[in-house]
């Protein structure tokens, strides 16, 4: 899956190789380049993700993404992300275009994702209103993105200390850098910049892959088949 970029150079390659060209895109102009180098499933990301992201919002991106695709490539198939944590968001994608879900910050809070429990449980316990669009954790890592994108993360000491002081952050990140990267990995969630969504808002508990699918996609069988013919009796 490609995002974050032109896709054109790589496009050959993956088809090449036998794989399934996947572009994830968060404006309509990134999947009309998608579009026009064979992409074969779309991802509309909606700026509520966790991680690296753009400014338009899942609710309208989506069905917007989909009736470009009904008109240009309806043989491609669109899948939904940010903010989906739950039955509800996938029925919601459904009814608005899209052919799937992609769940990120549900699956991050999972016991098979490498990330450490100390994070997980500072998430749950903050709500999506505990999150932000920010590039305080790039600039402490030394990545630098386009001003395009930025990061949806955890409000934590360290995120506020540097958010709206990006310069003076820049002169000290390098010398910063070891004891920034060590917080991370020892699970000092106050000291790190955690990359995580708006969803954990909807989310309680740390839960195997197996048990979130299963309960993600029965929500939505559920609320399909007993709330959808209520709506239209």
């Amino acid at each position: 899956m490609l995002s974050f970029g032109d896709p054109t150079p790589f496009a050959p390659a993956v088809r090449a190789a036998g794989s399934r060209l996947i572009c994830q895109v968060q404006t309509i102009a990134h999947a009309r380049a998608a579009l026009d180098c064979g992409a074969e499933v779309i991802v509309a990301q909606g700026s509520e993700a966790g991680g690296h992201g753009a400014t338009r919002a899942t609710l309208t991106l989506v069905p917007e993404m989909a009736d470009l695709l009904a008109r240009q490539a309806p043989a491609t198939l669109l899948v939904a992300a940010g903010g989906v944590a739950d039955g509800r968001g996938l029925a919601a994608s459904l009814m608005l275009g899209a052919d799937g879900v992609m769940l990120g910050s549900r699956l991050w809070a999972s016991p098979e994702c490498l990330i450490h429990p100390h994070h997980q449980r500072a998430a749950l316990a903050a709500g999506g209103d505990g999150t932000i669009r920010q590039t305080a954790a790039d600039i402490a890592r030394g990545y630098d993105w386009p001003e395009e994108f930025t990061g949806r993360a955890l409000r934590t000491e360290f995120v506020a200390r540097w958010h709206g002081r990006e310069a003076e952050h820049r002169a000290v990140a390098e010398a910063a850098r070891p004891a920034y990267l060590a917080a991370a990995a020892e699970g000092r969630t106050e000291e790190s910049g955690v990359f995580v969504g708006e969803a954990i808002g909807l989310m309680r508990d740390v839960s195997p892959v197996a048990e979130i699918l299963r309960r993600v996609t029965g929500e939505a069988e559920a609320l399909m088949r007993d709330r959808g013919p209520a709506f239209v009796a």
